[in-house]
C-alpha cells in the first residue's frame, strides 16, 4: 500500500491489491484525478508490481510520494521524494 499526493488535485491510495481511491477537495478534483490516475495507469504493463505502478503514479505532473509499506527508514525508499 503507499499514497501519492498530486498538487492541485488530491490524494491517490493505492491498496497492493490492484485497486486504488482518489480523495480531492471537491468531486470535480476527484473526477479529474481518477482520469489522471486511469491514463497514468494505461502505460503499466499488466499484470503490474507495485514499483511500477508507483512510478507511474509519480510521473504525474505535481505527484509526490507520501506513504509507503516498508521496511526502511524515511527517505530510503526508491522514488521517495518531494513535488515535482
Amino acid at each position: 500500500m503507499f499514497s501519492v499526493a498530486v498538487k492541485g488535485y488530491g490524494i491517490v491510495i493505492w491498496d497492493g491489491d490492484g485497486d486504488w481511491r482518489t480523495f480531492g477537495a471537491t468531486d470535480s478534483h476527484s473526477a479529474m484525478l481518477a482520469a489522471r490516475v486511469e491514463a497514468a495507469l494505461a502505460t503499466v504493463p499488466v499484470p503490474a508490481d507495485d514499483y511500477s505502478v508507483r512510478e507511474a503514479l509519480l510521473e504525474i505532473s505535481g505527484a509526490g510520494l507520501l506513504s509507503a509499506d516498508c521496511d526502511h527508514a524515511p527517505g530510503e525508499c526508491d522514488g521517495e521524494g518531494g513535488w515535482s
